[in-house]
This record gives C-alpha cells, structure tokens and sequence, in this order.
C-alpha cells in the first residue's frame, strides 16, 4: 500500500485506510465517541464517520436520505464509484424485491443443512496441516474456510480459491488506495460470473443445483405481485455481492478469534471445558471484534446526532464502535464469553442487515468448534504487537502464527 499522509487529529483528519487505524481502530474510535461522535476529514474529498450506537442505528435506518448506492470509502471520487452490488447497493423499493429473492438460499433450514459439508471441510484443512509445531490460523484455516464454502455453494472447482482470495482482497483491501488493482479485480470477477452464468444457461435442465443456477433463475417480486427474472447486471453483481459477503468478514472473524483465544488462555481453556459455550461466544466475537464498517452517500443535507453532515458526500457507520459504546453495552471492553444480552451491529441493522448472517454465524461456530476439537491448546507464536491488520472496511488479522504444542503424552515421553 503506497504511503498516506499522516493522520494529524482523528476527529478532522480521519484516514481509515492508514495502517495505523488497522493497527488501533478501537482505541481510536474510543476515543472519538466519547469527545467527537462525527468526525470529518477533507481526505476522499470530504467525509464522515458516525461512532456512536444511537446515531448508527438512525441512520442506518434512513435509507432515503443516507444511500446504499456507495457502501465503501475510498481514494475515488464518490461520482466515478459505480460498482453495481445487488441488493447492497440498492434502496428501497429496488431492494426488497432482489433481496427476497435471494434469502431463502440463506435461510436457518437451508444453512443448517450446510454444516456437515463446512465440518468435513474444516476437517480437510486441519488434516493438512497435521503434525506441524506452528499453524498459521488466519492464512492456513480462516482464510481458507469460507472461500471454499463459498466455492462449494457457487459449484466451481477449488482450483478457483487462490482467485477469489485474491479479487476480494483486490477490491476491500489494496484497491481502496489503488484504483487500478481494484479495477482489474472487478473486471476479473464480474467476467469470472458472466462466464459461470453462461455455462449454466446452456446446460439447460442439466444445469447443476447450485447458487450460480439459482441467481440465474431467480426472480423479483414486484410491489404489484408480478414477478421477473433478474437482468443480467442483477446476477452478476448478486453473485460478485454474495463472494465478497461470504468469504472477507467471515475469515476476519475466524482469525481474530483464534488470535484471542492464542492470547487468553484463561478463555481458551473455558471453551474447551464448556463447548456449549460456543454459540453465545461466537456472538461476542463478534460485538468485540466486529470487523465491518459500512459507508453510506448523503443524498442530501442532514443532520446526525446535532451535527450537520452535507449531501454529495459520504460517511463511513461505524458497526464496531456501536458495538463497544457504553451507553449501550454494560462492560463494554471486557469480552464475556457468556454474555446474555447481546443485540449487537455486527451483521448491521435495517433493511441492509447482513443477509448471509445465518450462514457466517454457522461457519464460526463449525469452524471453532473443529478447531479446539483438533487443537484444545495453543498460544500466539509471535508478539501481539507484531500482528498486522487489514486495511480497508473489513478488519481482521492477516497472519495469526499459533504454536501447537505436542500432546501431552508426547511431551511426557
């Protein structure tokens, strides 16, 4: 990532692409909720980041004045950002019709059906790595584990993993700072789906049962009660939506948690004592880590908790602050493996809330679950402060270097 100017004071000169606000996000938007709840900076040709829960969650919900049209924050200008991602890109009315059409592949009976083949996959990859002294658990496992659901639901061979791995870095992570790599991913995943979209369509009946055939024939319910098949744009940019969905904020996710669990062992060990656990834990990895922050594009002049924001711009909710504000969360910046109450932001809130919530939840909670099964002890094997994160509107670690130390009765002998 080329050098950026440095930050002189976050509260008007915010850069959530620098690597010190993937170094420290949480400490500073600590610190911004509690003396300025919307920053501004001038940098992406003038923007804003809302940090508190009350404000996130009202403007989350007004879709007419803060619009889904623009969902990411980069060094383009907001009139040239034309990436077409349905539904997330669309507003009511236009996204009700593409988003149902496309739950029920989501749903809790669907997903659940899922989870054998996510076991058997988590098993694969730890059979991989079997035996070794030190196992990467971002790049070895998470990292790997929902590209190749992902790949699995889409009905494309596993040899296409290396690619998607590398387009949604290409267009979350290294193209928010430089366009032409995230151009080139763009273009190389939208060909990618047209190509898979075309197969399908000249299988015909043959075509196999797959997410790809189901973009394919889906189709939207209007408000009216007739119904018409996606255009192509539509399919495409649901299929680009859904591979940037299932794999980036689930990897992200996964790897932070096996980053604190190698770096709390008290927590560790609970879980390996108390596997039940792991549902409610799950959640709140998900409220202390929450790895997505959203923008949205001011259609007009506003206002956000009395602080006057202006059409023609955009602004960055930021998801993880909600999830940490005080005012909302008892203990806010402790993590509490059996937390009860836990309405938490990290799959979003109003109409644009995550739909592949159901599936990222089953995915961590099969993925941790193999893992300890697997590996009941384990610890960092690097300094924490050495950890890199990624940049970008998804944050998570890059690398988690883990010691695993040989069995017990190994070690005896």
């Amino acid at each position: 990532m080329a050098e950026r100017p440095p930050v002189t004071d976050w509260a008007t000169d915010f850069d959530h692409l620098s690597d010190e606000w993937a170094k420290h996000s949480p400490e500073i938007l600590a610190d911004l909720r509690d003396q300025c709840p919307v920053a501004h900076t001038e940098r992406f040709f003038g923007a804003y980041l809302v940090t508190r829960h009350t404000d996130i969650d009202a403007a989350a919900r007004d879709t007419e004045t803060f619009s889904n049209r623009i969902t990411i924050i980069n060094d383009n200008h907001p009139d040239n950002v034309g990436l077409e991602l349905p539904p997330i890109t669309l507003d009511p009315p236009q996204h009700g019709p593409v988003r149902r059409a496309l739950l029920p592949s989501f749903s809790p009976k669907a997903t659940e059906a899922l989870a054998p083949t996510v076991a058997a996959i988590a098993e694969r990859l730890l059979d991989e790595v079997a035996g070794q002294e030190t196992v990467d658990g971002a790049l070895d496992y998470a990292q790997m584990l929902p590209v190749e659901v992902m790949g699995h639901l889409f009905g494309v061979p596993p040899e296409i993993g290396p690619s998607f791995r590398r387009w949604t870095d290409g267009i979350l992570k290294d193209g928010l700072s430089d366009l032409d790599i995230a151009r080139t991913a763009a273009r190389e995943t939208q060909e990618f789906f047209a190509s898979q979209l075309r197969a399908r369509r000249d299988a015909g009946d043959a075509a196999p049962d797959d997410l790809i055939t189901t973009v394919l024939n889906a189709e939207a319910e209007e408000p009216d009660g007739t119904t018409r098949p996606f255009s192509e744009r539509e399919r495409i940019g649901a299929l680009f939506t859904l591979m940037l969905g299932g794999i980036d904020t689930t990897w992200s996710s996964l790897g932070v948690i096996l980053l604190h669990l190698g770096t709390h062992p008290d927590d560790l060990e609970r879980l390996v004592d108390e596997p039940a656990l792991i549902p409610s834990a799950v959640e709140e990895f998900l409220r202390f880590y929450s790895p997505v922050t959203i923008a949205r594009y001011i259609n007009t002049d506003a206002e956000i908790g009395g602080c006057p924001v202006s059409g023609g711009h955009r602004m960055l909710l930021a998801y993880p602050s909600a999830n940490r504000d005080p005012d909302y969360f008892e203990r806010p910046d402790e993590l509490i493996l059996d937390r009860e109450d836990n309405r938490h932001m990290a799959f979003g809130v109003g109409v644009h809330r995550c739909m592949g919530s159901n599936l990222a939840r089953m995915e961590l909670h099969v993925g941790l679950s193999t893992w300890l099964k697997r590996y009941p002890r384990f610890e960092l094997d690097v300094d924490l402060e050495d950890i890199t994160w990624s940049v970008g509107p998804v944050r998570g670690p890059r690398s988690v270097p883990l010691r695993i130390p040989a069995p017990r009765h190994m070690t005896a002998a």
